[in-house]
C-alpha cells in the first residue's frame, strides 16, 4: 500500500513538472509570436493549451482517488494540497499565454509603440525568469528560492506600471492607441505570471514547513488600502 501510494505521488510530480515545462514552452513562444506578429505561431499556442487542460483534469482527477484511496496524513497530505493548489496555478499560466496570443491576431494591422513593445520584450524576459524558478523551487524544495520569488517579481510590477504611463504618451495617435490599448492587458498577463509563479513558492514553503505564509503583503496592503 505505502510503496504503491509513493508512486502516485511521484507520478503527480512528475505530471506537474512536465506540465511546468510546457507551460514554459507556450510562454517562449507566445513571447516570440507578439514580437514578430507571427499569428501561426499564435495559433499553435492556442491549440496547444489543450495539452495543459487534458493535464490539470488528469492531476486534478488523480489527486481525488488519492484523497480517497489513501487518505493520507501530515507531510504526504500537505504534499497533495500543494500539489493541488500548483496544479491550478500553472494551468491559469497557460490560460495567459492564450490570451496573449489571441492579441496577436487582433492587433496585427496595427502599428505598435516601440517603447511600449520594448518594455514588454523586457517583461517577457522576467516572466520566463519567474516560471522557470517557480518550477525550480517546486522540483528541488528549495526554500531560499521560494523566499526570492517576490525579489524577483519586483521588475514585473514596475514595469506593468511603466506601460500605462508609456500609453499616456501614446494617446495623440488612433491607431497606436488602439494598439496600446490591447497591450495593457499583455502587460498585465506577464504580471500575473509573476503572481502565479511567487504563488508556487508559497505551496512549496507549506509542502516543507507546514507554513501558510504569504511571501508577499497583498496588494491592498501595498497599496495602503489594508493595514499590514
Amino acid at each position: 500500500m505505502r510503496t504503491t501510494f509513493e508512486q502516485r505521488l511521484e507520478g503527480l510530480e512528475a505530471k506537474l513538472l512536465q506540465m511546468g515545462q510546457l507551460v514554459q514552452s507556450q510562454l517562449d513562444r507566445t513571447l516570440e509570436a507578439l514580437a514578430a506578429f507571427d499569428t501561426t505561431l499564435a495559433d499553435e499556442v492556442i491549440i496547444r493549451d489543450d495539452q495543459i487542460d487534458r493535464a490539470y483534469v488528469e492531476v486534478e482527477q488523480e489527486i481525488l482517488r488519492t484523497l480517497a484511496l489513501q487518505a493520507p496524513v501530515a507531510k504526504d497530505l500537505r504534499l497533495v494540497a500543494g500539489v493541488l493548489h500548483i496544479n491550478s496555478h500553472i494551468e491559469r499560466m497557460g490560460d495567459l499565454c492564450v490570451n496573449m496570443a489571441k492579441f496577436v491576431r487582433i492587433t496585427k494591422d496595427f502599428p505598435p509603440v516601440v517603447e511600449i513593445q520594448s518594455t514588454l520584450v523586457e517583461m517577457g524576459g522576467h516572466a520566463q525568469r519567474m516560471v522557470a524558478a517557480a518550477m525550480t523551487c517546486f522540483a528541488r524544495r528549495d526554500l531560499e528560492l521560494a523566499e526570492r520569488l517576490p525579489i524577483l517579481d519586483q521588475p514585473l510590477d514596475r514595469l506593468n506600471a511603466e506601460v500605462f504611463r508609456q500609453i499616456e504618451r501614446a494617446a495623440a495617435d488612433d491607431r497606436t492607441l488602439e494598439w496600446a490599448s490591447r497591450m495593457v492587458l499583455v502587460a498585465r498577463y506577464l504580471e500575473r505570471l509573476g503572481d502565479h509563479s511567487v504563488d508556487i513558492g508559497e505551496q512549496v514553503v507549506f509542502i516543507v514547513t507546514g507554513e501558510v505564509k504569504e511571501l508577499v503583503p497583498s496588494k491592498a496592503v501595498r497599496a495602503g488600502v489594508e493595514d499590514s
